[in-house]
């Protein structure tokens, strides 16, 4: 029951609250000059070019972060899923950044990425590879990316933990009975290990996309939208909708990204599980 009330108070509750607002056209929070507007503020949104542009970054930043935080994370987790020298160091370090502050870290790495002072660009010069630095944060066709990168190197330790967990939780008996049978390493990998690592791995795709469709923090340390508009993501007009005291689009835009996010996940979510086996 708390913890019941709790999701009420700050869950249910404010969503409803935002889905009435979305219905009218009011400035800030003036409810006095509010006027019933139906769906025009969700129509308003659909059809300005922005949010064609902001869904698109915010598609390819979901869909690109997701491949390379499932692929690292996995690649880690199956190497230190072993008791070897500094195993468990060498798991708090890779996990660590997923515990720094998400601004923080975008403000380190907007330094490092600087075209001309950046630490990137400049240890690429040092070793001879100048053909090879990039306007890695102001350049319109690679800035999305970038920010990409970034994500991965943030969350690819959490994505770890979780899949390590899940490998852990796997019987040792499956591994000697193909030991046995004389499997290599692929063959446990794959039909041992990865099937019966698919729980895991539906928690930790399904974190991955909504975090993904829900990005903001790290654009906005970094690029804040820019060059012009090649990293604006969904997030960001939200942000800038509420910023501009234009609290009924926003309420609007953030019930169509909820609205995005679930036709995306329940599926997926529904898709992996129904291959799941038991163990």
């Amino acid at each position: 029951m708390p913890g019941l009330i709790l999701f009420a108070v700050f869950f249910i509750v404010p969503s409803v609250i935002g889905l009435f607002i979305s219905l009218f056209q009011m400035y800030g929070f003036n409810f006095a000059s509010a006027r019933f507007a139906g769906l025009t503020n969700y129509i308003n949104i659909m059809v300005e070019d922005d949010t064609r542009k902001a869904l698109y970054n915010t598609f390819t930043f979901a869909i690109v972060t997701t491949i390379f935080k499932m692929l690292f994370g996995l690649l880690l987790a199956v190497a230190l899923n072993k008791k070897l020298f500094m195993t468990n160091a060498l798991r708090t370090i890779f996990f660590l950044p997923a515990v720094i502050n998400t601004v923080a870290v975008g403000l380190i790495f907007s330094s490092m990425m600087h075209p001309t002072k950046g630490l990137i660009n400049r240890a690429l010069g040092a070793i001879g590879l100048s053909a090879l630095c990039q306007n890695w944060l102001t350049d319109p066709k690679l800035a999305i990316f970038s920010i990409c990168s970034i994500e991965v190197w943030k969350w690819s330790g959490f994505t770890m933990v979780i899949l390590l967990t899940g490998m852990q939780n796997i019987s040792v008996d499956y591994y000697e009975s193909a030991q046995l049978d004389g499997a290599s390493e692929w063959q446990k990998f794959r039909y041992i290990t990865f099937p019966l690592l698919l729980p895991a791995i539906n928690n930790a795709l399904i974190l991955s996309i909504i975090g993904g469709l829900k990005v903001f923090d790290v654009v906005q340390a970094t690029t804040q939208g820019g060059p012009g508009s090649a990293t604006e993501v969904f997030g960001s007009l939200i942000y800038k909708s509420f910023g501009t005291g234009r609290f009924a689009e926003g309420c609007a835009a953030s019930i169509l990204l909820a609205v995005i996010i679930g036709i995306i996940v329940l599926p997926t979510y529904r898709f992996i599980a129904d291959k799941e086996v038991e163990q």
